[in-house]
């Protein structure tokens, strides 16, 4: 009997909650569309904050994908575009979990045309290593981790779908000029070996061959736009878009397999919905 009196709290619990939501949702809306975003003041706004040297550094990632490159712009500079884009809701929702494994939501919506992305993905509780194969995580911070790491690709590529991307294009303009001006006032020598260290916190093994392979050149003859290449590509590593192995083509046969299972995933998702899909009400 108390069994069914809890569960009997917990929908009215949940009903409360559900509706409570719904009614802050269509809040937003209306002042979404009594108060809509001023398109010009969004591209100063975008472009005051494109002149920080700091955003402008983490703006971009970069890396090279068999004969071509892959570049788009990184989380932070989507936050930033949508902070001042406006009117727009985001977010990462966390639909069942288990010991295993988290199914899990990242969506945005544009409140003021009503058009929404989303994509549902599962998360499994895995740490792949080198020396021990796949490692179960039981650690609660663990599994947080990797599932904000995983969300956050998500969320950026739903905010990247909503927000127009001639307002994208402009804003990674904009932060390559700035970190572009900000290098010619810097002692080239001092920056490559800057960049040098930083990598190498990456990958020990990381050279300055490494370096200057990717640019096309020796490691002394760097420009500043080589510079501006290689903090992109630093990005894209950092964050997780590429294996050291693989942007400086030096992959063994464990990564190649572990590049094509990740790539064969992506591609199932796409093609179940599962992570690219949008709706339009």
């Amino acid at each position: 009997m108390n069994e069914v009196i809890n569960r009997s709290n917990a929908t009215g619990m949940t009903a409360v909650q559900e509706t409570a939501e719904i009614a802050e949702i269509q809040a937003k809306m209306i002042l979404a569309r009594n108060f809509p975003r001023d398109i010009d003041t969004a591209m100063r706004y975008i472009a005051a904050e494109c002149n920080n040297k700091e955003l402008a550094e983490k703006a971009t990632y970069e890396f090279p994908r068999g004969d071509s490159v892959v570049r788009g712009p990184s989380i932070r500079l989507i936050e930033c575009v949508a902070r001042h884009w406006g009117n727009l809701l985001s977010g990462i929702k966390e639909i069942s979990a288990t010991d295993k494994e988290a199914t899990v939501k990242a969506y945005c919506w544009d409140l003021e045309t009503n058009f929404a992305d989303e994509k549902v993905f599962t998360v499994p509780y895995v740490r792949n290593t080198k020396s021990k194969g796949k490692i179960p995580l039981t650690d609660e911070r663990d599994k947080y981790e990797m599932m904000a790491n995983m969300a956050a690709r998500r969320k950026r590529a739903c905010m990247q779908a909503i927000i127009p991307q001639f307002v994208i294009d402009n804003a990674i303009e904009l932060c390559r000029q700035t970190l572009e001006n900000s290098l010619k006032g810097e002692d080239i020598e001092v920056t490559k070996a800057k960049m040098l260290a930083a990598f190498r916190k990456l990958a020990e093994w990381i050279t300055e061959e490494d370096l200057g392979a990717v640019c096309g050149k020796d490691f002394e003859h760097l420009s500043v736009k080589d510079i501006v290449k290689l903090r992109n590509l630093y990005n894209a590593i950092n964050d997780g878009f590429v294996k050291p192995e693989v942007a400086f083509k030096k992959e063994t046969e464990s990564t190649v397999t572990d590049e094509k299972a990740a790539d064969t995933l992506a591609s199932v998702n796409d093609m179940l919905g599962g992570d690219d899909g949008a709706n339009e009400g």
